[in-house]
């Protein structure tokens, strides 16, 4: 920012979202009437020559009005952005878009970086502080609510784009989890933890260690999406057709938005076909115990589980073991065995990282063939089921 006197006249210079502003002052009679006309000048470039002044240029009025109706409609995470939106506008709600800057932004990562979670309370004060890759989360959504405001002529500039380095460098984008899980200790959890009133359980554990599914994939599966039949079945998701072939299910509602065909081996189809026996199953394959509902949770049961096996349970201990911890397992035993990686990144359902990634491909029987080696191996269980209870066998 700069006011300069060039013969008789202040003239003014400055940059907002990269863009040079300059111009004459002809009624500044002093530097400081100069000045004060150059930040006015600033004012009006940061607010905008049409901007839309209906109420929405209110940070939390635009948040709950446009946002988050666009978010309910559009993006599977909506429940995501609900809570972190109301975070956010509990910080920013009653600031207007032009008063929210960059430093508002860092002071708004430090003062998060500085609480504590209200979860976990039975672990150390320090590994309950906030961590760096939840309030980067919420810095991205941040800034994809400016992005949204400024497309809708409520907002100038992203303040976020305006973050310093320094604060920044705070922020990871995710944390690397460790695999704590091994042969042992997965047939301790089976055959050791996952009985008495932990064995409902059971199914949806050993499901998950055969197909690699995230929990909301598994909470999301209904009877629909199971293929068991000789013939292929057809699926129309998002305008596209989607062929599911025999002893297949469709994953219609994944992270990244894509649909996805996962084969059942063996012990998958074993535990499909003991659930779809249950007369009590109505329309989701895993369905919450208290009613024929989608399954909110197994961290209670799954956490107990753990601890009758003889495990630690829970992310803040080095070795603990959660739920997401089997999809981890899931893909380290696949890698052992020698599939390659673009098989295990279509039974994951990640993102292709590069252009030569998006042009490989894996096809359905590649996948068969890869889940059908982890039935195979000398120290795994085979999982028999009866009309009524899950029980495991030693391979022969």
């Amino acid at each position: 920012m700069t006011v300069r006197k060039r013969g008789e006249s202040w003239h003014y210079q400055f940059m907002v979202a990269n863009q040079l502003y300059y111009g004459v002052l002809p009624t500044a009679n002093s530097k400081t009437e100069a000045k004060d006309l150059e930040v006015e000048e600033r004012r009006k470039v940061r607010q905008g020559p049409g901007l839309n002044t209906s109420g929405l240029d209110q940070f939390s009025r635009f948040v709950t009005d446009v946002y988050l109706k666009y978010s309910r409609e559009n993006k599977v995470s909506w429940l995501h952005d609900e809570f972190r939106c109301e975070m956010l506008c509990e910080y920013f709600g009653s600031k207007r878009f032009n008063e929210i800057t960059p430093m508002q932004c860092a002071s708004f990562i430090n003062q998060r970086l500085g609480t504590m979670v209200k979860r976990h309370r039975q672990v150390a004060p320090a590994s309950r502080m906030r961590s760096p890759v939840t309030v980067h989360k919420e810095v991205s959504l941040l800034s994809s609510i400016f992005k949204m405001a400024i497309g809708e002529n409520v907002a100038t500039v992203n303040p976020v784009s305006g973050i310093p380095p320094a604060v920044r460098k705070k922020l990871k984008a995710r944390n690397k989890r460790r695999c704590n899980l091994d042969a042992q200790k997965e047939a301790r959890l089976i055959e050791n933890g996952l009985v008495g009133r932990n064995a409902r359980l059971r199914p949806i554990v050993l499901f998950d260690l055969h197909t690699g599914l995230r929990l909301g994939e598994l909470c999301r599966l209904e009877r629909d999406h199971v293929n068991l039949e000789q013939q292929a079945k057809w699926f129309e998701i998002s305008g596209d057709s989607i062929e599911v072939p025999t002893d297949c299910i469709i994953v219609a509602q994944s992270k990244n938005g894509k649909p996805r065909v996962v084969p059942l081996n063996s012990i998958a189809k074993s535990v499909v076909v003991h659930q779809l026996s249950d007369v009590t199953i109505g329309k989701y394959i895993f369905p919450s115990p208290k009613a024929d509902k989608m399954l909110k949770e197994v961290k209670k049961g799954f956490a107990s589980g753990c601890t009758a096996a003889g495990l630690k349970y829970g992310q803040y201990a080095r070795d603990g073991i959660t739920f997401h911890t089997l999809r981890h397992w899931f893909n380290s035993k696949l890698e052992e065995r020698g599939v390659n990686k673009t098989v295990r990144r279509d039974l994951l359902g990640h993102q292709p990282k590069d252009i030569t990634d998006d042009y490989t491909h894996s096809t359905v029987e590649q996948r068969r063939k890869a889940l059908e080696l982890l039935c195979h191996n000398d120290e795994a269980n085979v999982v028999q089921f009866d009309s009524s209870v899950a029980t495991s066998v030693a391979a022969a």
